[in-house]
């Protein structure tokens, strides 16, 4: 049995599967392949059959985060990388990442540098992540986001977690974060489940690490300056799961220190939704009716909490650690 698992969700997809199908046959660890299609009406199905590779369609679109629980379901291995079907994995990613949590039992997950296109077919055009950090206004970034491809940092670096594009993780991990039944939060739907991940890790004293040598290549549609293309309902969605996130994980001690700096923020975000995104206003109520199974939530990470409140304010800095 291979040791690692690809988890591909996707929707509406068709125009990029294939080379990332392609790009997880290349790797020179054998691994598993699952895709769970939230169904998709582009074509994107028969991609995935056309190359032979293992689809499960659903019918309706359950979102992304129960879309993978769904799949951790039907796979055993112990390692899984969570792919992007927008992403392409060059030669010797898995392996790379695989290495890293081989030799060292605490760290739960890994990323490489991920490098952006336009296309799948390249060329790069700068760096899209190296792992994502955290600033103190609870704002998620990119590391070396938007430095150029030769500037991927060189060493190996421990960083709050991977993003989502291409996070490998150790399943034994994942089932230790698992709160209420669940491992990916099904409440987000979509947007930041990766961020929820990460955040939970390190309450629970998982180690996370950048792995300098893995590179993949990813077409980020939702970044700075292309806010307004995006799907309506994507932004919603990351508007709504920012407090939703914060509901959930922030430790009191470093949230009183940083309380200002998340207020301000939050001015910002709603000065910037009331006058120019106003599809996103619903955000703000739907986050407060969720409020009552956020806290139920919390109750159970606190309590398994196994770092005290100074080893989580390390990763909220401006700036950023190892950002």
């Amino acid at each position: 049995m291979p040791r690692v698992v690809v988890q591909i969700v996707t929707h509406n997809n068709a125009a990029t599967l294939g080379d990332c199908i392609d790009s997880v046959r290349a790797q020179e660890v054998e691994c598993d392949l699952l895709i769970i299609d939230n169904a998709s009406t582009d074509g994107t199905q028969a991609v995935a059959l056309q190359r032979g590779a293992p689809i499960l369609c659903l019918e309706h679109n359950l979102g992304y985060s129960a879309a993978h629980n769904l799949a951790l379901t039907q796979t055993a291995s112990e390692y899984v990388l969570t792919l992007n079907p927008d992403a392409r994995l060059m030669p010797g990613f898995v392996q790379a990442l695989m290495d890293a949590l081989d030799a060292d039992e605490t760290i739960g997950s890994a990323a490489g540098c991920v490098l952006r296109v336009e296309s799948l077919a390249g060329p790069p055009q700068g760096i899209d992540s190296a792992g994502l950090y955290m600033r103190r206004s609870r704002r998620q970034g990119l590391r070396a986001e938007n430095h150029t491809p030769q500037d991927c940092p060189d060493l190996p670096q421990p960083i709050f977690g991977p993003d989502g594009s291409a996070a490998f993780y150790r399943r034994a991990m994942l089932e230790d974060i698992r709160v209420l039944g669940e491992i990916f939060d099904e409440d987000f739907f979509l947007q930041k489940e990766d961020v929820d991940i990460c955040w939970r890790a390190q309450l629970r004293g998982w180690r996370s690490i950048y792995v300098p040598g893995a590179l993949a290549w990813h077409i980020r549609t939702f970044r700075p300056g292309r806010r307004r293309g995006v799907n309506p309902l994507l932004r919603y969605y990351g508007v709504r799961n920012r407090y939703l996130l914060m509901l959930k994980n922030d430790v009191t001690p470093v949230l009183r220190r940083d309380w200002w700096r998340i207020g301000l923020y939050d001015l910002a975000v709603f000065a910037y939704v009331l006058l120019l995104e106003r599809s996103s206003l619903a955000s703000f109520s739907a986050a407060w009716r969720l409020r009552r199974r956020m806290l139920e939530k919390r109750r159970a990470i606190q309590a398994g909490r196994r770092v005290d409140a100074a080893a989580m304010a390390v990763w909220f800095q401006s700036p950023p650690l190892n950002g």
